[in-house]
């Protein structure tokens, strides 16, 4: 597959931006726990749990924009060179000009899932298991209040996934007519293609909007018994109570997210049907881009 081909190649710098987005996961997840003992702290008139905090701050800032900075060099790299392989391989072998400009195009979702889409993927799992690992150690029926969550969850993002493949193939279908249909410049064919991909951009929002919905459906109860549970844990302070609800928050914002990353993995896989890739041509992308 192209994506597994791309990484290969370029898997040394890919990695390092990955590696500062798990210092960044790292000090996001520790944000409830240490606001939590800077909180207790206080009341007794502490101020070692608020230094801890700041430093934290600090070291977080430091690292996301040392990311930023050098992810955005990194694959904007990556897509130049990938792009102009593609072009010339699709020409060589025999595709109409009209879908050579469009997977050039589409072939941007390739890099942007590296840069965006599998960061944003590692960070929900991390906060995810993070989230869940800490409600377990806050409380362990609080933990198993919060499992028992992901049971539904998986049933609805199994029937979305596979819904979400075959939308993205339509879309992509009349996104590959494109160029064709700009140049012979009839109106009401032109009319006609852009409602056709308004209409099928509704269709993937609206699936995604009701999976989210469903998953909304699930939590309502999650959050009231979780609530209901903690302020009845023996000695809890004020700090363990906010660090566990921030937690609850955390997990389940992690789970929100998963119709939007499952839309576009379906995307990816009916763009990576369509764009095939020699070793060869993936050996001169990282030829060019690193020398």
């Amino acid at each position: 597959m192209i994506l597994k081909k791309l990484f290969i190649a370029h898997h040394r710098p890919i990695l390092l931006t990955y590696f500062l987005t798990l210092l960044e996961n790292l000090f996001g997840l520790s944000y409830p726990w240490a606001t939590g003992v800077a909180i207790d702290g206080l009341f007794k008139r502490s101020y070692e749990g608020l230094i801890l905090l700041a430093c934290i701050r600090i070291a977080h800032v430091i690292t996301e924009v040392s990311r930023r900075v050098y992810d955005t060099r990194v694959f904007a790299n990556i897509y130049s060179k990938l792009a102009t392989v593609i072009v010339l391989e699709q020409n060589q072998n025999g595709v109409p000009a009209s879908q050579v400009i469009a997977r050039s195009a589409l072939s941007r979702e390739f890099v942007d899932f590296f840069e965006r889409d599998l960061p944003e993927l590692f960070q929900t799992l991390f906060i995810f298991i993070g989230a869940l690992a800490m409600l377990f150690i806050y409380e362990l029926q609080i933990g198993l209040y919060s499992t028992a969550i992901l049971i539904p969850l998986l049933i609805i993002n199994r029937v979305y996934i596979k819904k979400s493949i075959n939308l993205n193939q339509e879309l992509n279908d009349r996104l590959e007519k494109e160029v064709n249909i700009l140049t012979d410049c009839n109106s009401e064919e032109v009319y006609k293609h852009y409602q056709s991909l308004v209409e099928w951009r509704i269709y993937l929002s609206n699936a995604e909007a009701t999976n989210y919905g469903l998953i909304e459906v699930f939590s309502i109860p999650l959050i009231i018994v979780v609530l209901l549970r903690t302020i009845q844990i023996p000695g809890i302070q004020i700090g363990q109570i906010y660090a566990v609800l921030s937690y609850l928050w955390s997990f389940l914002n992690s789970i929100r997210t998963v119709p939007f990353l499952l839309q576009q993995f379906g995307r990816l896989k009916d763009i990576g049907d369509r764009v095939k890739l020699s070793d060869r041509g993936i050996h001169v992308v990282e030829d060019t881009f690193t020398s």
